[in-house]
């Protein structure tokens, strides 16, 4: 039961909070720089309710995103597809404007 346990549901639940933490980085730069432009006393309710609606965003793209890939099996390879081809574009982009 403990190994069945570990393996269905930590084992996901960490990965998935490493991926989340991983791709916050840099979320959390581009948020500071548009936040430096708030006036320092307004910047805690700015970036709370930005905060709150980002992670219910999060929370309903997260939901109906599983529902789709479960439903369509076909849907995982292709999403994965077209993030390696934003990659690239961005890559490209990144080395063509220099």
């Amino acid at each position: 039961m403990g190994s069945t346990l570990f393996r269905q549901i930590l084992v996901p639940a960490l990965l998935i909070a490493f991926t989340d933490v991983t791709l916050q980085l840099d979320n959390a730069v581009a948020i500071s720089s548009v936040a430096s432009a708030v006036p320092p006393r307004y910047r805690p309710f700015v970036l709370g309710g930005g905060v709150l609606l980002a992670a219910t965003c999060l929370l309903a793209f997260t939901l109906v995103g599983s529902t789709l890939i479960e439903r369509f099996g076909w849907l995982k390879p292709v999403a994965g597809l077209v993030l390696v081809l934003i990659g690239i574009k961005l890559a490209f982009d990144y080395f063509t404007s220099r």
